[in-house]
């Protein structure tokens, strides 16, 4: 696999094919790789085909793919029911199936008996420790946690996770796949619960609760904060960018301010608890944090953060202006 840093992967296994596995199943096929996506039942093959469709199709619509593409790109993904399916010639297996560590450990070890000795074995884990997955595993030094995010097809941000044992091999060799996908690859220097993104959106949400159950304001207050402030600024300029261009001076003194008044809370939030308890799960209940849901909100909601990604993936892959002869 050496020497061919600029391709990605010839053939891929993605083991679980729910919402996250068919996003990344598209994205392998979009760049060129075979993928043999599995599913346990009849019933998530049949979902699974829908999503990857519909998706597709979805990317034709916003301009990401011409619709001559799609039947190509599509014919790339083979869903199957039975991992001896996977391809033979197999470099890269990401398993993403729910977040239980028994059933992934289960699945790892199956999966690392039917593919070649040399693939990479990967978890789409946000949460379980990657020392304890590698455990179920021979040859723990290629595998790794490969950390994707909702939608797969269109996020660019993914995050590569040694575990103890990997080898830099392994890491290079992610960091590669996914350039040669067009993602951005946050390559992290060891484990840690949580990863670095989803560390970053909690923290933002234990203070968003904090602020919505002290009165201070509405969760609509705080999405459109988010929505018409940090999102754009740090869409441009990260949080350290931001902080270096406004200042270290002032960054410190309002840091100095605002550190001991931020939650410290252990705990969920008692206004989430009681919303899972009472069956509002968000869109796919029809009712949230925000209220109710109907069909055609749900649809507008998918497509604005399609669109919005759609356009801030082409400026990030836009060549600087130095470049372009202006």
């Amino acid at each position: 696999m050496n020497g061919e840093s600029s391709r990605p992967p010839r053939a891929v296994a993605v083991l679980g094919a729910g919402t996250m596995g068919a996003g990344i199943s598209l994205a392998f096929a979009r760049a060129g790789s075979a993928v043999v996506a599995c599913t346990r039942t009849q019933r998530g093959t049949a979902r699974a085909q829908e999503a990857i469709t519909r998706s597709a199709r979805q990317l034709v619509d916003r301009g990401s793919e011409p619709s001559a593409r799609i039947t190509e790109i599509t014919a790339r993904i083979k869903l199957t029911r039975s991992l001896h399916d996977l391809d033979g010639q197999t470099e890269l297996v990401i398993e993403s199936i729910p977040e239980r560590l028994a059933g992934k450990q289960r699945l790892l070890a199956e999966a690392e008996i039917v593919v070649p000795p040399d693939a990479i074995i990967a978890s789409n884990t946000s949460s379980l420790p990657l020392t304890e997955l590698a455990s179920a595993l021979q040859r723990p030094e290629r595998f790794a946690g490969f950390h994707w995010f909702n939608p797969a097809e269109l996020v660019q941000l993914v995050e590569i996770v040694p575990a103890p044992k990997t080898s830099r091999t392994t890491v290079a060799l992610l960091q590669r796949w996914s350039a040669a996908l067009g993602k951005r690859a946050v390559t992290l220097a060891r484990d840690t619960q949580g990863f670095v993104a989803n560390r970053l959106q909690y923290a933002l949400f234990r203070e968003a609760y904090a602020l919505i159950e002290a009165g201070v304001c509405a969760p609509a207050e705080v999405d459109e904060a988010v929505r018409a402030g940090l999102g754009p600024r740090w869409a441009g300029v990260g949080p350290f960018e931001s902080m270096d261009l406004a200042g270290l001076d002032v960054h410190l003194a309002v840091a100095r301010q605002l550190f001991p008044l931020l939650s410290t809370a252990k705990e969920p939030p008692a206004m989430l608890d009681s919303l899972v308890r009472d069956g509002a799960l968000g869109t796919k209940s029809g009712r949230g944090i925000l209220g109710s849901y109907a069909e055609q909100d749900v649809a507008e909601l998918t497509d604005r953060r399609a669109r919005l990604l759609t356009i801030t993936a082409r400026a990030a892959a836009a060549p600087p202006r130095d470049s372009q002869g202006i």
